[in-house]
């Protein structure tokens, strides 16, 4: 079944009808900063206000949160145990569905229960840590040893029964998921972006202001408030308590307050009952239905607002005829839309008695053709087969490009955000054989569990070609101008630390074929010749036909060297001049190594007599690329000026692309826009010195939309939800394109 998610480009407009909410009279000065009269985002900024405040005393992780959870936990009907999250039965021979517990039965052993973060520290953003968030005791719970590790670092899913390890992520067990729901609610705001809703669980967060998400919308309904979890509320709120910290989950005190924060279907109201007066007439229809933003995997609808006799409280939005969300105001992108593909959308307006108006007459969107990168071999993982494993062995399986791909000590069972990866502990992974070369590799890593940081070695027919890094956090890493043509065997071998365990994802790598086709001149120095009466290792003029068949000059130049096999001009305190050749510049790339004693230095790069750049050399081998050159017509390029007259610098492999300016009047104009900073931490800044109207658009490395807007002036643009890694910003204006890597930090 095709799922949709959805993104608003309004404000949330929050809807009358919610309950009149009063606090008890034991909790009225608790709460007395807080206007209950306010819903959405500012009943939720006053209810984060007061618990911040009310949060005084900052536990220790050791030993304070567990001398608390003995207090807290307490099992109601055994005060001699702890209640155990997770948990299920007690009598059925297995210590890890154990629901209750001898309190003092605590520690790190097969058994024994532990404290537990209600989700893993790694999916706060940063990492929780055990300090601050991470040694919150209102998040902490009383945990088997054995069912949290089955937890993991899994995200929470949904489900039913008890708790269970889902093919998407953990479901807490029907007990305890209301309990889950609260604790993340009251996270999101004590921590804010630290402890994003939608970071620890699947779920869209489309109808919501901010990043909650509608399943723990829905367990915060389902299971409703236990005496257990007024027990601990209770305790914390009371600074006389010694492991007390001063401060109350709301959502506990009152589950409603979710509802009049983020909407959704009316949770559990422990306070004043709905005084909503009965209501029996319907809005009116929107109108004017339209669309704009139209992309390949996404759509924005737009409408006049519906009236009503008491309030509008949201819109029904169908997809060819069938119901697919609501929206809260008359703006709504969808996306996850299938490219090329058309689309019949309409809209009807509901108030707060569930009074629905009629439906428009629908609008026919058809989604864009997709763009396609071009890998020569991507692998996702999702082919990955076999039972939900959580030991260590050797797995094989066909790959996304059909060939069998193989990997020791690995499991499968962990994820990266939802997706199946390849978990490896002390082995090694292998890609088939394949053909195309490899020109840039990308990979996604994470280190799960607990361990370092460290590296594997990236290994290209036998050589070491990079590193790839992995740590605690998610990180896309790329490793360029790999440039290895035919046939290629792939493997991530020599991980820094055996007992690390890394999830691996979305491994894929370009081909590369060395073709002179791709240049408008290059040059590799086979053809150099003997000059007479100057010997191959003596320094002089050197003339030579090049592999463009046209001739090459140097001065201060011997021929008898080699790098890697491969023939070299090298030069001391001389020059290397290109013949004249058509086509233009755009960049130019060229080898460089010193050689024999000497330092490091630089020749200029100079074109028609102009120098557009520094060409570095030092005791290791340099490939450099000097870019927008942009010089059209015909050119002479020459390598001149070298830093010091005493070294002696090898020179290979001197290419350089065409330009033809005519060509690219377009491209001049978007390579006109400034897109700073980059890398990216949060907002990428977007300045447009024409204001035309501009469709960007950020794909990840495998081709999938992940942000779409159409722009108009000087714009902003949020990327705190993007993993760290590198992206394509794919900008276009006036039917012309150009594209830019994006580095997210």
């Amino acid at each position: 079944m095709k799922h949709f998610y959805f993104s608003f480009l309004l404000l949330f407009t929050t809807y009358l009808g919610f309950a009149q909410l009063t606090p008890p009279d034991d909790l009225q000065s608790y709460y007395n900063t807080v206007n209950f009269s306010n819903t959405g985002v500012d009943l939720k900024a006053d209810l984060s206000a007061v618990t911040i405040a009310k949060h005084v005393n900052e536990l220790s992780y050791t030993p304070g949160v567990w001398e608390a959870l003995k207090v807290t936990d307490l099992d109601p009907d055994n005060s001699d145990n702890v209640l155990l999250v997770y948990g299920y039965d007690d009598t059925d021979g297995s210590t890890s569905t154990d629901r209750s517990r001898s309190k003092t039965n605590n520690g790190g052993s097969t058994g024994q229960w532990n404290r537990e973060h209600i989700y893993a520290k790694s999916l706060g953003t940063p990492n929780l840590g055990t300090s601050g968030p991470g040694s919150d005791a209102q998040m902490l719970r009383a945990s088997d040893i054995v069912r949290n590790s089955d937890r993991g670092s899994l995200k929470f899913a949904d489900g039913t029964g008890t708790s269970f390890a889902t093919t998407d992520g953990w479901y807490p067990g029907d007990e305890w998921k209301g309990d889950c729901a609260r604790i993340v609610m009251y996270m999101y705001i004590r921590y804010g972006e630290q402890c994003l809703p939608s970071n620890v669980g699947f779920g869209s967060s489309a109808s919501t202001p901010d990043e909650m998400i509608d399943l723990f919308l829905e367990w915060n309904v389902e299971d409703p408030v236990s005496e257990f979890e007024k027990q601990r509320n209770t305790y914390h709120g009371n600074t006389d308590n010694t492991y007390a910290q001063g401060n109350r989950n709301p959502f506990i005190d009152n589950p409603y307050l979710a509802t009049a924060i983020w909407g959704g279907d009316d949770a559990q109201n422990l306070w004043d009952g709905n005084t909503a007066v009965a209501d029996t007439e319907a809005p009116t229809m929107p109108t004017d239905l339209a669309y704009s933003d139209v992309t390949e995997t996404s759509a924005t609808l737009t409408w006049t607002a519906s009236t009503d006799n008491v309030a509008v409280a949201s819109y029904n939005v169908y997809v060819d005829g069938t119901y697919l969300t609501k929206a809260y105001t008359n703006t709504i992108t969808i996306s996850d839309l299938s490219a090329n593909t058309t689309y019949e959308f309409s809209i009807s307006a509901e108030d707060a008695a569930a009074n629905v108006s009629a439906t428009t007459a629908s609008v026919s969107v058809t989604t864009s053709e997709a763009v396609v990168f071009d890998y020569c071999t991507s692998e996702s993982f999702e082919n990955v087969s076999g039972d939900i494993n959580t030991y260590y062995d050797e797995v094989t399986w066909t790959g996304d490009n059909g060939l069998e791909w193989a990997a020791t000590d690995a499991r499968i069972d962990q994820t990266i955000d939802g997706t199946k990866t390849i978990c490896i502990r002390d082995g090694i992974l292998t890609a088939a054989e394949t053909s195309g070369g490899i020109g840039s590799l990308t990979v996604t890593t994470l280190r799960v569990f607990g361990g370092g940081s460290g590296t594997f070695d990236l290994v290209v027919n036998g050589t070491v070609v990079g590193q790839i890094p992995y740590t605690e956090f998610a990180e896309t890493t790329t490793i360029d101008d790999i440039n290895i043509a035919g046939d290629v065997s792939i493997v991530l071998n020599n991980k820094t630390t055996s007992s690390d365990r890394i999830a691996i994802d979305d491994l894929a790598w370009t081909c590369y074929e060395n073709s002179n086709s791709d240049f408008c001149t290059e040059e590799t120095f086979t053809n150099l010749t003997s000059t007479q009466d100057v010997n191959d290792s003596q320094y002089g003029a050197r003339t030579w036909t090049g592999d463009n068949g046209l001739e090459w000059n140097a001065t201060g130049a011997r021929i008898d060297l080699s790098n890697n096999s491969s023939k070299v001009i090298t030069i001391k305190n001389g020059i290397l001049t290109a013949p004249e050749t058509s086509g233009g510049v755009g960049s130019l790339t060229v080898t460089t190594l010193r050689t024999f004693g000497g330092g490091s230095g630089t020749f200029d790069l100079v074109v028609n007599g102009t120098v557009v750049g520094q060409i570095p050399y030092s005791d290791e081998e340099q490939i450099t690329t000097i870019k927008d050159i942009n010089v059209s017509g015909i050119v002479t390029v020459v390598l001149n000026n070298i830093s010091s007259d005493s070294d002696r610098v090898m020179i290979d492999d001197l290419k350089w692309t065409c330009y033809d300016a005519s060509l690219s009047v377009e491209e001049d104009i978007l390579s006109s826009i400034k897109v700073y900073p980059n890398p990216v931490n949060s907002t990428l800044n977007i300045a447009l010195p024409n204001g035309e109207a501009t469709q960007v658009n950020i794909y990840n490395i495998l081709g999938k939309l992940v942000i779409s807007k159409t722009i108009q002036a000087n714009t902003s643009i949020d990327t705190r939800n993007l993993q760290s890694g590198v992206y394509i910003l794919r900008m276009t204006q006036n039917n012309a394109t150009i594209s830019k890597k994006l580095i997210k930090n």
